[in-house]
């Protein structure tokens, strides 16, 4: 289900007003417009003077987020006779035009990356810090179609047993071929065997011949570097084709001296 489903899903009765407005901010709406277009949105075509009281909002804040909304498609004015009333826009119109922005982005991503990359000719250097951070990097691994990791999967999965499972079954349904290199220990190994369980042929996994540590991966033109050790969570992600090139050369080597297991 989308992220635009569920803030419609939410935009109903008895809905819990807090987590709506929450949802509301996420869409780029400040917290008293989200109060203005949820009044508006439970009055229907009503007048300044409602949507104030129901939003428990002064007169003249509720006029400014009012003019906000309407330029940005979330109200519409309407006149009758010579009064002035406004209406909110349908959740439903919202979430369509919130899908076609997202086509219209996704259809121009290969030229804003490509921009990215060769700014000032330097690769693009990120660090996320904490375990939301280590997320944010995860998530961007299940839009691929190739992973190469080398890790210590049984850390991995300790820290993160939701997120490794999650991976596993974007694997199978997208297909995404994956190879992994694994730290020669029971905990490893056994933490590769249920990996595969959920992602079948599309994962294979061998065993290093020296210690490894953490987290590693390798995917699009992207390679990412983890610290995963007690409360010190991190990772560092480098974007450049030349050093992804590179280091897929090197996995590659390992890869054929690494040792095969059942």
């Amino acid at each position: 289900m989308s992220k635009t489903v569920r803030f419609i899903d939410f935009l109903c009765f008895g809905v819990d007003t807090k987590r709506m407005i929450e949802t509301l901010k996420l869409l780029g709406i400040k917290d008293k417009a989200a109060h203005v277009y949820s009044a508006a949105l439970a009055l229907g075509t009503s007048s300044v003077k409602d949507i104030a009281e129901k939003a428990a909002l002064k007169r003249p804040t509720v006029y400014v987020y009012l003019e906000e909304l309407a330029k940005d498609g979330f109200v519409q004015k309407i006149t009758i006779g010579k009064k002035e009333y406004y209406q909110a826009t349908s959740p439903r119109l919202i979430e369509m035009r919130l899908e076609e922005n997202l086509k219209s982005l996704k259809k121009e991503m290969p030229h804003l990356e490509m921009l990215h990359m060769q700014a000032q000719g330097k690769p693009g250097v990120t660090v996320f810090e904490g375990e939301r951070g280590l997320n944010q990097l995860y998530e961007e691994v299940k839009r691929t179609k190739d992973l190469i990791f080398w890790s210590d999967l049984s850390s991995v999965e300790a820290l993160f047993p939701d997120t490794v499972r999650k991976i596993s079954e974007a694997i199978l349904d997208n297909k995404i071929f994956t190879r992994e290199i694994l730290a020669d220990t029971p905990e490893a190994r056994a933490s590769s065997r249920r990996f595969k369980v959920v992602a079948a042929d599309f994962y294979m996994g061998r065993l290093a011949t020296g210690p490894i540590f953490n987290d590693s991966v390798i995917y699009d033109n992207v390679v990412a570097f983890f610290r995963i050790q007690q409360n010190n969570l991190f990772v560092v992600r480098i974007e450049d084709p030349t050093i992804a090139v590179t280091m897929k050369t090197l996995f590659e080597m390992a890869w054929q001296s690494a040792k095969p297991f059942k």
